[in-house]
């Protein structure tokens, strides 16, 4: 006996509501990066801070990987097709993959331009309205790292989270950059050039944590933990004897599982129909699991 239990329309309505809720935060971290960024470039060039201006830079590709993480959440949204029967979802995590290496480009570069500068002992002494900007947008940051994670987790969206990784490092980039020029200014005129160099090794491993992730679901990695706790839930299912086989893979938010139980034997065919129901209810129910491919085989002493 082999059922899969989903309903495509029940699917569809559940995709559809968390990618309304997803994109509130993607907007959220389009309109505040452009702002960041803006004052950031505007102030780190104008008042000499090469850290606030590698900030503003950082935080100016951050708008734009957001607006590729809303364009990816758009188009997984289009309809399952002949070429596509699981549907689109997978382009949002692709869309995450393409973020990183962007993300690692403006990394690289800060880290080489900045390192270059300061082997070349060019310093410049940043003007107090500059640790005030990068103490601003660090608390800013900070507040949509908060609804960005919160949200990205209740949701299970890949694109969130990767957003929500990001804000933390330029939250916390912010702060640092912010305290190099409070430093600079009583005499170490190197911190600014060096905290300018931090920044972009910061970028670098957020890069490559977005990129590891997202490599990882693309070549249908699944957490064996995930699968450990989906299993002992199944087991203790009323008519469930063991659990042989269990399997998972992500297409976007969505969780798919492909698992095989072995049951009663002298059971009837309606009775095992019934079990593969409970097993997928309870899945979604407690696991927000989307769909549940149950195979039935007869449990052997």
């Amino acid at each position: 006996m082999n059922k899969q239990n989903f309903s495509p329309k029940q699917q569809s309505n559940t995709t559809k509501s968390t990618q309304h809720y997803a994109r509130r935060g993607i907007y959220l971290s389009i309109v505040t990066y452009i702002i960041i960024s803006t004052t950031k470039l505007i102030v780190g060039y104008s008042f000499n801070s090469d850290a606030v201006f590698a900030d503003g830079l950082n935080n100016f590709t951050d708008s734009f990987t957001s607006i590729v993480l809303l364009v990816g959440m758009i188009l997984s949204q289009r309809p399952a097709d002949h070429n596509h029967r699981y549907g689109h979802y997978k382009i949002e995590t692709l869309t995450t993959l393409i973020m990183s290496f962007v993300i690692l480009y403006i990394g690289i570069t800060v880290t080489i331009d900045s390192t270059t500068a300061l082997i070349n002992q060019e310093y410049a002494t940043p003007t107090v309205i500059n640790a005030i900007v990068g103490l601003s947008s660090g608390f800013i940051m900070s507040g949509v790292f908060w609804y960005n994670n919160r949200l990205g987790k209740r949701l299970n969206s890949p694109s969130l989270k990767a957003s929500a990784k990001d804000n933390l490092s330029d939250a916390l980039t912010s702060f640092a950059t912010a305290l190099s020029v409070v430093l600079s200014r009583t005499g170490i005129v190197w911190l600014d050039g060096a905290m300018a160099i931090v920044v972009g090794l910061i970028i670098i491993k957020s890069g490559y944590d977005i990129f590891k992730e997202s490599a990882f679901s693309l070549s249908d990695g699944f957490p064996q933990e995930a699968l450990t706790t989906y299993r002992d839930i199944v087991e203790k299912i009323p008519g469930v004897q063991a659990v042989s086989d269990i399997r998972g893979r992500n297409y976007g938010a969505n969780v798919y599982i492909d698992i095989t139980i072995l049951v009663d034997p002298n059971i009837s065919v309606q009775a095992g129909h019934d079990i593969t129901e409970r097993v997928e209810i309870v899945l979604q129910d407690t696991q927000n699991v989307t769909a549940t491919d149950v195979h039935v085989e007869p449990f052997k002493q």
